[in-house]
């Protein structure tokens, strides 16, 4: 069924001609870690459907929580907020990976696309971090998963993922180099991802650092995702720093600029429709889904 908002942004995508073109060189030079983007907080509980917000709305970055309990099929896990039962679009991570596998078949060369995961129960039978990542395989083309061992590959002489980002002539891959890519992210339950270890050569995964203390952001070498409640000042800091930020929370237009204003790199809100909340709009009047930070 075609999607209502599809006609309401069609004339959106039309692009005036020299609009963008003094600032089409800066794209192809631009990094991951240099843009903002509006970022649907609990993906699977807003009242869109997973395709109008990667197709229509533009996002780029999604969020799902996924859960071994209560009685979960096997290698499949439940996506739900605090407890079964709860409003979700999906209600397994099969049906929710499959959308995004549309997406991606629809688009094969779509900006990169974030995925954050909120893992409880993992370590399970039929629920190992081994049974996870193959479930995310058989949706997600193993070839167009940005890995953690890609980042260190691409720096040689890092030793950790902090370095294989900040390192001279070492960064984040340019977006253009993203195309058609995933980068998966585990935020809550990212502990159990360490048992028995994590191991930069063969995880799909990277794993979030929660804590916003300054003098801590550098004592997990392996982190350079942030997540933090609302706009928190340690956005700032991140983003000097050179990692990525995630603020979650922001549902109002204070909480949303204030956090922009920080150059936090992960705008997640509940308010996903630019018609109805237009100041949260990163995407451009080509399409293009981010915003320069300058």
């Amino acid at each position: 069924m075609k999607s209502n908002w599809i006609k309401l942004f069609a004339a959106a995508a039309l692009v005036i001609p020299g609009m963008i073109s003094a600032e089409e060189p800066l794209r192809q030079e631009l990094r991951y870690n240099q843009v903002q983007q509006k970022a649907s907080h609990n993906s699977y509980q807003r009242r869109e459907p997973l395709l109008v917000q990667l197709h229509d709305f533009k996002i780029r970055c999604i969020e799902f929580d996924i859960h071994a309990r209560p009685f979960a099929p096997a290698f499949d896990w439940w996506v739900y907020h605090n407890r079964k039962g709860d409003a979700t679009v999906c209600d397994r991570l099969s049906e929710c990976l499959t959308e995004v596998a549309r997406f991606h078949q629809s688009e094969p060369e779509h900006e990169v696309l974030t995925i954050f995961f909120d893992v409880d129960g993992l370590g399970a039978p039929g629920h190992k971090k081994s049974d996870l990542y193959h479930q995310i395989e058989k949706f997600l083309p193993p070839a167009s998963i940005l890995k953690p061992g890609d980042l260190m590959t691409a720096c040689p002489g890092a030793k950790t993922l902090q370095e294989s980002v900040t390192r001279p002539g070492c960064g984040w891959p340019r977006l253009n180099d993203l195309k058609g890519k995933f980068i998966l992210v585990v935020s809550g339950g990212s502990s159990s991802f360490a048992i028995p270890a994590y191991q930069l050569d063969s995880e799909l995964v990277f794993l979030v650092s929660r804590d916003t203390r300054p003098e801590n952001m550098y004592n997990s070498p392996d982190r350079i995702f942030f997540n933090m409640p609302g706009p928190e000042p340690f956005a700032s800091l991140v983003r000097e720093a050179g990692f990525v930020s995630r603020c979650y929370w922001l549902d109002s237009r204070t909480k949303y600029e204030k956090a922009a204003a920080l150059g936090a790199n992960l705008l997640a809100t509940d308010d996903l429709d630019p018609a109805l909340f237009p100041w949260t709009r990163t995407d451009q009047t080509d399409g293009w889904p981010f915003k320069i930070i300058k």
